[in-house]
């Protein structure tokens, strides 16, 4: 019965360590890593990306239109 609970303890440590190590290792957030349309013109505007949070990205529209989203640098889906 020892010698079981022993495994299932070496077993949780090393999945608890595999799965840390594909954690990242920076605890703090790139502070360009969310973007938001920030309009120049009724027809024109451009990527302002600083900062840290979507909540900090969405208290810092001007107005409602303004869309916030993550940065393409970071986006997963955007790199090669």
């Amino acid at each position: 019965m020892k010698t079981v609970a022993v495994v299932a303890v070496l077993l949780a440590t090393a999945v608890t360590a595999s799965a840390q190590q594909r954690a990242p290792r920076s605890a703090n957030p790139p502070s360009d890593l969310w973007c938001r349309e920030m309009r120049i013109t009724e027809s024109s505007s451009v990527p302002y990306c600083m900062a840290y949070t979507l909540e900090q990205c969405l208290a810092s529209r001007a107005s409602p239109n303004e869309r916030c989203y993550l940065n393409p640098i970071y986006d997963p889906r955007f790199r090669r």
